[in-house]
């Protein structure tokens, strides 16, 4: 039964017929649903909710989302039968976790990424970039216009932090540094003096307009990695995929342990705690009122993101590792922990050097930020199963 399992294909031969007549369907059916998912999903993050859009559209735009690209998978995609019953499951476990929770987007996330099969990930970087900054330059412009408010903060030292319509200036300069990053991933890295200007102009522009350190130091930190990239995969062949998987899941149990563990009299942790603008403080806040739970639980918070007026009583997780333990559960995020080792791995032994940096990038953005699983800001991890043979030359180039 077991061989029978593994070697049994299934596909719909209604959908292998329609495929041959036109063989792009199901290509224009997942763009189609993708552009749908990142408009939604995108402006949930800016002011036009509430004010342009109803607050449900977006729930529902998700949902019908995940509807045609699950009927693309099951139409158009061919899966080995034991591979449809794991699939499934995972399915199941990421929507129970997220009903749980009151968060789908990453179940939504996982029916994008299996979705993306057969799909050439450049085209999905493109169509990524143009998607996003034509929306972002939109919501600068009726912001503008005053149709949105554009909120500003006082940090408390005089210093103005924009929003440009928005929800809150440190999820602007996080899309700013998404859109840096996967445009470097869909140059391959290889960047020229104006591109480097203008990347750098952006990291300029993003710091002086909302005033968030960390991401500029994540900016910057990129803008290094970009320029010395031959270097810096020299560095990754040294330390292996099994070192990157070590200092990687280093990072996420010293974050968790450190947050856990947080006391506000030890003055390293206070003085860590204060360069990531209190990530120990209100995460561990969460581990004093709720427990660890196995498929995950409702955990209401209440952030300046949005909000028009003073709040009182702020409690937000930022850290997207965190987020997942705690409101998706334990198993979700040895599932996360692992498909992210999983990915790594694969990146580095295929030699796919640029998706591998871009995932670090993203790992270690995650320490600090809750966008990990928002796919209209990060987009690797459709690479999963997308097709990737325009990043088989990447090592290579090395050596031009």
């Amino acid at each position: 039964m077991d061989n029978i399992l593994k070697n049994k294909i299934y596909s719909s031969t209604l959908g292998m017929k329609i495929k041959e007549k036109v063989p792009r369907l199901p290509e224009w059916t997942y763009f189609f649903a993708l552009f749908m998912y990142l408009l939604s999903q995108f402006a949930q993050g800016t002011l036009a909710i509430k004010r342009l859009i109803p607050m449900f559209l977006p729930y529902w735009i998700q949902m019908f989302v995940a509807l045609i690209i699950v009927l693309k998978i099951i139409t158009f995609d061919e899966y080995y039968l034991k591979d449809w019953f794991i699939l499934l499951f995972l399915g199941i476990v990421l929507w129970q976790s997220g009903m749980n929770a009151g968060e789908l987007n990453l179940f939504y996330y996982y029916i994008a990424i299996i979705g993306a099969k057969n799909i050439d990930f450049k085209k999905i970087l493109r169509f990524f970039l143009v998607t996003i900054s034509s929306l972002l330059i939109l919501t600068f412009i009726i912001t503008k216009l005053r149709i949105i408010p554009g909120l500003v903060f006082n940090r408390g030292d005089g210093a103005l932090r924009y929003a440009l319509g928005t929800v809150y200036p440190s999820d602007l300069s996080a899309r700013c540094f998404y859109l840096m990053i996967t445009y470097a991933l869909l140059r391959d890295y290889k960047l020229k003096l104006p591109e480097y200007i203008g990347l750098i102009s952006i990291t300029i522009w993003a710091y002086v307009v909302t005033d968030t350190k960390v991401d500029l130091i994540l900016m910057v930190f990129f803008l290094l990695i970009a320029i010395f990239y031959k270097q810096t995969i020299t560095l990754l062949e040294k330390i292996t995929s099994i070192g990157i998987a070590i200092i990687l899941g280093s990072a996420v149990s010293f974050m968790i342990l450190m947050t856990y563990f947080y006391n506000p009299s030890n003055h390293f942790m206070k003085l860590v705690d204060h360069a990531l603008s209190g990530r120990f403080y209100f995460s561990h806040i969460a581990f004093e009122k709720y427990n660890v739970t196995f498929l995950g639980q409702y955990i209401p918070q209440n952030g300046f993101g949005g909000n028009t007026s003073r709040v009182f009583n702020y409690f937000y997780i930022d850290c997207s590792y965190i987020r997942i333990l705690m409101m998706l559960g334990a198993f979700v995020f040895l599932l996360v922990v692992g498909y992210l080792l999983y990915l790594s791995h694969m990146f580095i032994s295929k030699k796919y050097y640029s998706l591998e940096l871009t995932l670090i990038l993203i790992a270690i953005s995650s320490l600090i930020d809750q966008h990990m699983w928002e796919i209209s800001y990060n987009i690797i991890f459709l690479a999963t199963f997308a097709t990737l043979y325009s990043f088989k030359h990447s090592s290579k180039s090395l050596s031009i």
